[in-house]
């Protein structure tokens, strides 16, 4: 059997991701800083095995994409520990709903803005504008709008690496306290992976996180084109 047979095998891209990430998760566990992230680690390792190897990206995708099909049902258990902290979710209903939506808006408003300041296309600018929500939805609105996917997830994943790195010194020089603002911040910013430190730094934080992630992908679907008309796209 030739190593293309073995890497054209779906579970060749499902075992490396899954082995790579518990071997960094492992690694860096006890370091306690966000600086050292799993994620970024593990796809700067499996991008150079990759290279190494002259494996094609297309065989490793067959077996990541299995992983990719479970992002959904994931995202749908967050709403467990978002039940729990409803009291609060309702005690807070409309400073929270209103932080996401500017949170949104900033998002948006930078991505293009930034885009048009330093002279890059339209098409760049339609693929950064939705990188505040998660993967799949940004993806569906930056190819709808003529922006490329490939380079939608890109933004998303840098960041979400990026909250999560720079998250908790955030917090720390702006002196938040309140673990609703932490969790809708993280959720709103740096969805999925600000939504694991957010589960890091308590079981509040990360519901209100969760609440985040759902309602910044609506928000963004409704903002985008309103934001898009702003700068004439």
């Amino acid at each position: 059997m030739s190593w293309a047979d073995v890497t054209n095998n779906p579970l060749f891209g499902f075992t490396l991701t899954v082995l790579t990430m518990f071997l960094f998760s492992t690694l860096l566990h006890r370091a306690k800083t966000p600086l050292l992230n799993p994620f970024l680690f593990s796809a700067a390792a499996i991008i150079i095995f990759l290279l190494v190897t002259k494996t094609p990206y297309a065989h490793y995708e067959k077996g990541a994409s299995i992983l990719a099909f479970f992002m959904g049902p994931t995202i749908v258990a967050l709403a467990v520990p978002l039940y729990k902290q409803i009291d609060k979710l309702k005690a807070n209903a409309l400073p929270v709903l209103a932080g996401i939506a500017v949170g949104v808006l900033v998002s948006l408003v930078s991505g293009i803005g930034l885009s048009l300041l330093f002279g890059l296309s339209r098409e760049m600018a339609v693929s950064m504008a939705p990188k505040g929500a998660t993967s799949a939805i940004s993806m569906n609105l930056a190819q709808t709008f003529g922006g490329d996917p490939a380079l939608t997830v890109a933004f998303v994943n840098l960041t979400g690496i990026t909250g999560y790195m720079l998250g908790t010194k955030v917090f720390s020089l702006l002196r938040v306290k309140s673990p609703v603002a932490k969790g809708i911040a993280l959720g709103t910013t740096a969805h999925a992976m600000g939504t694991k430190l957010a589960f890091d730094l308590g079981e509040e934080e990360g519901a209100m996180s969760s609440l985040a992630i759902g309602l910044a992908g609506v928000f963004t679907s409704l903002l985008m084109p309103l934001a898009m008309g702003l700068f004439g796209l």
